[in-house]
């Protein structure tokens, strides 16, 4: 296969060039399919009738490309994506192999949860200052990391 051209079209209709890749010599990474009962469809694209396949270049870039072309004769466009759209496209891609290879193993689940009160500060006590920090947290009805929370602030004023 030759070089692709990966382009821009801007709302007057003027096309920019973005750049280039050769797919032959890229590594790429297909979607995964699921069955909903009447067809296969793309874990990424979430559709029966498109193709996604993720390129990684040569020079460590990621081109997307949706292929329309295989049911409708519709286009096949490419287009690059950032560290972080790409990754995403690999997780809903079901694409672990490639997710583990670019960006190490994936994190555990996550989803609604306590939010963030700020950065963790990690500090190292003794065992019997720790001992004494529970018996007080537990004394008052809250955690250790909230009674460490509220002794800061009290020294602090």
């Amino acid at each position: 296969m030759a070089r692709i051209l990966i382009t821009e079209t801007d709302t007057f209709g003027d096309t920019t060039t973005l750049g280039w890749f050769d797919p032959a010599r890229c590594e790429s990474f297909e979607e995964g399919t699921r069955w909903d009962g009447n067809n296969n469809v793309g874990l990424a694209s979430g559709s029966q009738w498109v193709d996604e396949t993720l390129y990684r270049t040569k020079a460590g870039r990621w081109v997307l490309n949706r292929n329309a072309t295989r049911y409708h004769n519709g286009p096949d466009s490419y287009r690059f994506l950032d560290d972080g759209q790409a990754q995403d496209w690999l997780r809903r891609a079901g694409n672990d192999e490639g997710l583990a290879k670019h960006f190490g193993p994936d994190e555990e689940e996550r989803g609604p949860g306590r939010p963030a009160i700020g950065p963790q500060v990690k500090i190292a006590m003794d065992p019997d200052t720790v001992a004494r920090v529970d018996a007080a947290a537990t004394t008052e009805g809250i955690s250790r990391a909230e009674w460490i929370r509220r002794a800061v602030m009290v020294g602090l004023g």
